[in-house]
């Protein structure tokens, strides 16, 4: 495609030129025009013949006539340059390579941020496919129960649920590299209560036994942000959990852990589970249902936070002698279990005990 420069009329063109030299050259001009006359003028006063003064004219005239018309072609020439798709550093005058080297550098800074909100709305376009995707089934199970004689209540109350989890980790995506972060001092216990309470039915009717002890700690961060990671590890904590599994909850050195005795974690899967969009063996395999957005989004607010998240399989080998120091580990089960440790990592400075 021709540059609309090109296609300018030449006739707008050399206006342009000419307008462009008498600005930037109209003093220089006028000085000439003034010396002229004042040598006139001089020449009268003193009887001086005016050939002198007409030669003096004609020959600085023509001067001035190059030196214009050397300014014209380098005005053509940077013109030409500034329009083509790469910049020529030697072709440009030794004065201006400084701007020349400064318009490179901030067109490569305008390409880079193009390219990023081009990668940015490519991701986003992305998580919200998948999002539909995810939020249509309850959506689905929802209107197939409103149409029934006798819908499940239930059945409905689950779906909601799913929903609005759905909706909130939307909000959480969108808001992610935003400034919308409160850094104060938060107690671990309050922001772990609520989450217990809303899951007390869930815990009922699996028949999981819960393990809490934080021992009043006390952290700097953000009480929202981290409260959605928490209910997150909490959850997954949940849903890959059999009857009669423990949820241990507690703190260790400076950091926030949570035990389950759950599935595990595919060994081949580890490495990938912080991705976008992986969920691995047990998603598969329809073990439970996954989105793949959960431990990506919350890996990316601890980031966010400053603090690391990080999940590793339990070895059970020792568990009972190790945990349950009021039984005999004589009558424990010896045969290694399963389970899952989700660790948040807090730096020292910000992690305080009452």
């Amino acid at each position: 495609m021709q540059d609309p420069y090109y296609e300018e009329d030449l006739e707008d063109k050399y206006l342009t030129y000419l307008s462009n030299l008498w600005k930037q050259n109209w003093l220089f001009i006028l000085a000439w025009l003034l010396s002229g006359l004042l040598l006139v003028i001089l020449s009268w006063l003193y009887s001086i013949p005016f050939d002198i003064a007409w030669m003096f004219m004609l020959i600085s005239g023509f001067g001035l006539m190059i030196y214009l018309g050397f300014y014209l072609r380098r005005l053509h020439d940077i013109k030409h340059l500034l329009h083509a798709d790469n910049f020529e550093i030697e072709k440009y005058p030794e004065e201006l390579r400084s701007c020349v080297l400064k318009m490179q550098q901030l067109s490569r800074q305008i390409q880079e941020v193009k390219s990023q909100a081009r990668h940015d709305q490519s991701e986003l376009e992305d998580y919200f496919s998948m999002w539909a995707h995810e939020v249509k089934l309850p959506l689905a199970a929802m209107e197939l129960q409103l149409s029934l004689p006798q819908p499940d209540l239930k059945e409905i109350a689950n779906c909601e649920k799913r929903i609005s989890h759905f909706v909130q980790q939307a909000m959480i995506y969108v808001r992610l590299d935003g400034s919308d972060y409160h850094i104060q001092k938060v107690n671990l216990e309050e922001v772990v209560r609520p989450l217990i309470r809303e899951q007390s039915a869930t815990f009922f009717a699996r028949k999981l036994i819960l393990d809490c002890d934080l021992n009043l700690c006390e952290v700097y961060t953000d009480r929202k942000w981290i409260a959605y990671v928490i209910e997150q590890l909490f959850a997954n904590a949940i849903k890959y959990s059999q009857a009669n599994n423990t949820i241990t909850i507690k703190t260790e050195d400076n950091s926030f852990v949570i035990y389950d005795e759950g599935c595990g974690i595919n060994p081949e899967d580890l490495p990938r589970i912080f991705e976008k969009g992986f969920t691995g063996k047990n998603g598969h395999n329809n073990i439970t249902s996954s989105s793949g957005l959960g431990l990506y989004l919350a890996a990316k607010v601890c980031d966010k936070l400053g603090c690391t998240l990080t999940i590793e399989n339990r070895d059970y080998t020792l568990y009972p002698a190790q945990e349950r120091e009021d039984e005999d580990p004589s009558s424990c089960p010896t045969p290694p279990k399963t389970g899952v440790v989700a660790r948040i990592q807090f730096p020292p400075a910000l992690f305080f005990r009452a």
